[in-house]
This record gives C-alpha cells, structure tokens and sequence, in this order.
C-alpha cells in the first residue's frame, strides 16, 4: 500500500513538473560559429528568443563546419557524434539553416520524428526539396546576386566585365553554376569572368590583373584548391590592398573589408525573423499556419569611403539605400578652423573698434556711476573682497547719527570699512556684530545679498543697512546705509497702539463674562463662608474634634486658593504693559482661557468640549496676547451659539501638532458664515452683532501675525455652524 501511494504522488506531481520544464531549441548552423555570418545570426536569434516575455529557454547552437569540412566520413562521424548526444534529449523546436537543412532531416527522421523542423534555405528552389510532412517547414532567404549585380552596373554605368569569386570547397563547387547564371543573367551586354578552382595567391594576382572598367562580386572563398581554409571577409580585405577594381558582396558581414556595397543579408535581422517564427511554434502554433515564402533580409548598404575614392555620386544611389563609415569632408572636419582662419583679419580689426568704443563708454559710465552715487539717499559704499572701500557717499547726517572718533573711516577710499563696526562692538554696541557679520558673508560668497537693522550710536536713532554681492569676478559688495529712525518710531507707536486696541478688546470680552466670573468666584466664597461657621461650631465643642476642624480649615485653604485662581487669571488677562515673548504649552494657554469662559457657557446653556493634543504644544510668543486671541474666539463661538435652540448649542475646541506648526481650531453649531460675512469678516469696525465693536478679530489677526501665525474662518462642512482656525509655529 505504502509504495501504490507513492506511486500515485509521483503521478500527481508529473505533470507540474513537465509545464515547468524550460523549452528547449536546436539550432543547428552549416558554419563554424565563429565565422561573421554565423556569429551574427546566431547572436540574433539568441537576443530575440531572450528578449520577448522572460520565460527561460534553452538554446543549444550546434555548428555542423560544412564550408571547412566535408566529405561521406565526416557526414557519418558528424552523424554518430549526434545521435550519442542527442539520444537522451528531445528538443521542442529544430531550426536548421541553409545547407545544413539534409543532413538534419535525417537526424529528425531517427531521433526526433516528432518534433518541428523549420528550415531556412538561401534560394527558393531548395525549398521545394524539402520533404512533405506536418513536422517541416521550409522558408528563404534570398542571397541576392542579381541584385548586387545591376546596383554594381548602376553605380558604375562604364562598367564592361562582371567578375565572379567563389572559392573551392564541395558547397562553393556545387552553386557554381547556379551563381554563374544569376550574375549573366543580370549582367547582359557584359563580359563576364569567373575566379574559381584558384589558389589564394592566384586568386589575388588575375584580381589585381583585371581591366579597370570590371566589377568584382565576391560571394564567398572559404577554400582554395589546396584545401587550406579561409575566412570570405579576411580574402575580400587582401583583394582590396591589392588595387584590384571595385568589389561588392552579398553578405552584410562584408562592410568593412574594402567593399562598395551591394544588395547584402542582414545575418541579425534573419536570425530575429527565425526566432519570432521559433517562439510561434513554441506557443503552440502548427507549422503549415506560419508564413511561407521569402523572409526579408536584405538592405542596400554602401561603404562611404569606397563612394568617396571611385567618385561615385550620391545620385547614382538606389533610394532607400544606407551609407555606413561616413566621413566628413575638409569643410566638415576643419570648419572651425577655416573660419577662424578667414575672419582673424575681420575680427581684429572689429575688436579695437570695439575696444576704444567699450573704453569710451566705459569712462561715461564712471563718470555718470559717480554722479549717481552722491545723489543717493543715506550712504553708499563700494567694496573690495577685502573689505576695503573704493568709493563712498557718506552724507554729513549720517556721520552725525554715527557719532565717534572712527565715524568718517568707515567711509574713507583705502581704509577698512568693517574695522569701525567692530571697534563699536567691542565697545558695548553687540547689535553692530550683526553688520560686520552680514557684510562678511556677502564678501565671502556665502549670501548673495542681505539686510540688517540696527541702532546708532546716538541714542534713539536706527539704520538699516543693505549689503550686495558685486558680480564680477574680483569679487567685492555694494554696502547702503539708510537712516530709519522715523519709520522704527512709527512701527512703535503702531504697536503701541494695536497693543491698546488688544487691551481694551480684553477688557470688553471680561466684562462681558462679568456674570459668570461673578457666579465663578461666589461658589468658593460660599464654600469659605459655610466651612468658617462649621469651624467655629467645632470649636465651641467639648471635648473639641481636632481631626474634622483640621479637614474644615483645609477646605477653606482649598476654596480660597480655587478663589485666587480666578482672579489671578483675569489679573493676567487685564494686565497691561510691553509684550514678553517666551516659551509656553499652548495647550495650558488654552485649558486656563476655556476655564475663564466655563461658567459662562453654562449659563448660557451651551456644551463646550474640550479635545487637546495628549503631549505638550510648545509656542514661543506672548501669553497675554495669544490668551487674548483664543478667548476672543471663544466668545464670540458662545455668542454664535447663543440663539440656537437648547442642545443645539456645541461648541469644540481642538489642538494638534502639525508638521512645524501647532494648530487651534474653534468649531460651532451656531447662525454659520455666509460668502459676504467671510469677505469682510477680518476688517476693522466690521461686525455681525448688534453690539459688537468689530475690532475682536482684526486684532486677533494682528496678534497671530505678530507671532508668523494665522487666522481664518470657514464655513462648517457638517450642517450650519462656523470653524475658526489658528496655527502658529513650534517653538
């Protein structure tokens, strides 16, 4: 029982393991492999098999080396050899070229009768010998000889004798005479002479002997009479360094060896047309539904070199032809050269024009940047990479604002303009190493350009100064120095004032929670009051309770604490003076102002929810001024809500952690925002309630954008209600 199971599991697991099995192709050539055409066919037929879908085959290239050896015994040895290496394997596809073709049809008959056999000869007519039979399917490619021969004639019309070379080995012997004929038929009216049944030597000396007006077609020499082997494309380079007339081939491996041209088979592209019929069969397609007849390999290639020695117009080119190994003429490789030669008078004479014109121009230029230069407001001054000044303005104001012994040799031509600055740092005047930093970047090519503000030596006074790279290549910087004292004190009593404005905006919003803050601050004065009567009670006693009066007391510590709480928090909110920036948890920010406005939103009947970030949100700014703005946003949310119907009324306010950024959002159920409310919704004096001021959240606006924070509103995605959403950056 034991081995019937395993015996039906081997059967169960055969047929996966037989759809795994890689495709096997024979690829069966008459050559030696390492001959041109062979060599390109065959790499060909391998890059086109490899390249389609990715699916592995095995590619076995057997090279029978018909043209170098041959005769009855080496046939029966070749045969003996396959039929031991082939007799355990069966390949899924046989290709077979040219005169290989015979020689595997027998291989296939004792080894493979099965298997599919496509064949491709080098003439039609030998495809008609091929036996009747599903598993065969023959096509050509046709060496073009006729072809070769007219486009010989065409480019050389005084051409009056057409020779032949064919070697002498069996193959070349036997397609004597076919070839002959192609050639006379092709040539008519021509001589024709034929190379054949010679030594190389011999060939070499008739070649190098013939008439001028001949055409060479060299077919193929893979033997001399002798029997010494060679290679077609080595033989055709001798003729050629032998003077003989001009050559042309059949065979695309030629172009190179010193021929014209010809009609020539592309070996690449016939091994590629062989593997896409090879890969059909593989896909399962029967022989007899592939093509018949003739594939198309042939291309009209010319030797530009060759073209360019026997004067041979491009008219005389068949169309659609391809010209290899171009080289440019004397005009083409020497342009440059020539004209440079041709225009070097031209040119001379051009730039001294240009010379004494750029110089004229150039000493107008100066002459206008120096008038330029002293009609600038502030001072400018020009610098070398050193930092020494080459030319400066300074007006006599300016001097005064930066009063000292050192003022005028900041400005002077020769003197180092950043030495002054840094005397006056190291004086007291930390500020003025921002300039001599800055300027220093600038001259060393680390910025481009930059501005710095800073204060003058006379107190109250303020300068910007602005420092650009000169673009040139001694390198250098362009330094201004504006006085900005009235702007400064106009962005002052600015702030001033906004800081006015935001402080009156916070005592309005506390007035208006001046009910709850009361209801707020009577539940601990209540508590302080009623647990003081139970003390006095207890002490009244005898024997007196010590534990319960200590947790009395305790509680009056507790609800006056909670008490003094309330009233810190609006001290904070009311107080007055300059804005202090620090670190701060904006979340603790915004838990302190929800408290403030708690009570109020119970009296008002309104749910106010509270979902802030789990870890801290650090901001760096002011915290008066960002309690301001979160309250403001809180009010007028609970003024929003206040008309609506009884649990109806929601207000959230939600923080979290952005990228840099932290983030409030302020979301209510209440009256919403229509297109023209969010179009005028952040201008002063621009308001929705009957006694509202308007000025809420223009200066919350200003505060966010004092600290490089946000505002805006949006309209509620989910039913009526309004969103308010503040970000400012991460400390």
């Amino acid at each position: 029982m034991r081995l019937l199971a395993l015996l039906l599991l081997w059967l169960m697991t055969l047929p996966a393991e037989a759809s795994t099995r890689a495709k096997t192709v024979l690829f069966f050539v008459p050559e030696d492999a390492t001959m041109p055409a062979i060599a390109d066919l065959t790499q060909g037929f391998r890059r086109e098999m490899t390249s389609q879908d990715g699916e592995q085959r095995i590619i076995n290239i057997e090279a029978l080396d018909m043209g170098w050896f041959g005769g009855p015994e080496y046939e029966r040895a070749l045969h003996d050899f396959y039929l031991v290496k082939y007799r355990e394997q069966r390949p899924d596809v046989i290709v077979v070229y040219a005169d290989a073709t015979p020689f595997v049809l027998r291989l296939q008959q004792e080894l493979w009768p099965g298997v599919p056999l496509l064949s491709v000869y080098n003439d039609a007519f030998l495809v008609d010998t091929l036996p009747q039979s599903p598993f065969v399917k023959g096509n050509w490619a046709d060496l073009d000889v006729p072809g070769t021969v007219r486009t010989a004639l065409r480019l050389l019309p005084e051409t009056r004798h057409v020779a032949l070379v064919l070697g002498s080995s069996q193959r070349e012997v036997d397609a004597w005479d076919y070839v002959e004929q192609e050639v006379r038929a092709a040539a008519q009216g021509r001589e024709f002479i034929g190379l054949k049944g010679l030594t190389l030597e011999a060939l070499r000396q008739q070649a190098s002997a013939l008439p001028a007006d001949t055409v060479i077609i060299v077919v193929a020499f893979m033997q001399d009479t002798t029997g010494q082997s060679f290679v077609t494309r080595d033989v055709t380079s001798l003729l050629r360094a032998d003077g003989s007339p001009p050559l042309f081939s059949v065979h695309g491996t030629m172009m190179g060896s010193g021929i014209v041209g010809g009609v020539l088979m592309d070996y690449e592209l016939l091994g590629r047309d062989m593997a896409r019929r090879t890969l059909q069969v593989l896909q399962g397609e029967p022989l007899a539904s592939l093509p018949s007849g003739a594939l198309e390999s042939n291309q009209t290639v010319f030797d530009d070199r060759e073209l360019v020695r026997l004067h041979i117009p491009a008219s005389r080119l068949p169309p659609d032809s391809v010209v290899r190994f171009h080289e440019p003429g004397l005009w083409a490789r020497y342009r440059w050269q020539v004209s440079v030669i041709l225009c070097a008078g031209v040119l001379q004479a051009a730039l001294i024009v240009v010379l004494l014109l750029e110089r004229r121009r150039r000493l107008g230029a100066q002459r206008l940047n120096l008038v330029v230069l002293d009609s600038l407001p502030g001072a400018v001054a020009i610098l070398d990479r050193s930092g020494r000044v080459l030319r400066a303005n300074p007006p006599p104001s300016l001097l005064a604002g930066l009063s000292g012994p050192s003022a005028g040799m900041a400005w002077a031509p020769g003197t180092s303009w950043l030495e002054p600055f840094r005397e006056w740092g190291r004086t007291g005047h930390g500020e003025l190493e921002a300039v001599v930093v800055l300027v220093q970047d600038v001259l060393a090519g680390a910025s481009q350009e930059g501005v710095v503000e800073f204060g003058g030596l006379t107190p109250g006074t303020w300068f910007e100064l602005r420092a650009r790279r000169l673009e040139r290549s001694e390198g250098g910087a362009v330094v201004s120095v504006v006085e900005v004292t009235p702007r400064k004190r106009a962005e002052l009593e600015a702030r001033q004032a906004r800081d006015e404005r935001a402080h009156l905006e916070r005592v309005a919003a506390v007035g208006e929670l001046g009910v709850s803050i009361a209801h707020e601050l009577n539940q601990p004065l209540a508590a302080i009051r009623t647990n003081a009567e139970t003390a006095q009670r207890l002490l009244a006693r005898t024997p007196m309770d010590t534990a319960l009066l200590r947790e009395v007391l305790q509680d009056i510590i507790s609800d006056d604490e909670r008490a003094s709480e309330v009233i810190r928090r609006l001290r904070t909110l009311l107080k007055k003076g300059e804005s202090q920036h620090a670190c701060h948890d904006f979340n603790a920010l915004v838990r302190g102002t929800v408290h403030l406005v708690e009570m109020d939103a119970r009296l008002r009947g309104a749910a106010l929810t509270l979902e802030l970030a789990d870890a801290p949100l650090l901001v760096r700014g002011d915290n008066v001024q960002l309690q301001q703005v979160v309250l403001n946003l809180l009010v007028n949310a609970l003024d929003a809500v206040s008309p609506c119907a009884p649990g109806e009324r929601q207000v959230w306010v939600r923080t979290r952690a952005e990228v840099g950024r932290v983030e409030l959002v302020v979301e209510d159920t209440g009256v919403g925002l229509s297109e023209d409310v969010l179009g005028h919704l952040f201008k002063p004096f621009f308001t929705t309630k009957q006694e509202g001021l308007g000025m809420g959240l223009s200066i919350s606006r200003s505060i966010l954008e004092v600290h490089q924070g946000r505002l805006q509103a949006e309209r509620r995605r989910a039913g009526r209600g309004a969103l308010f959403r503040c970000t400012l950056p991460s400390a």
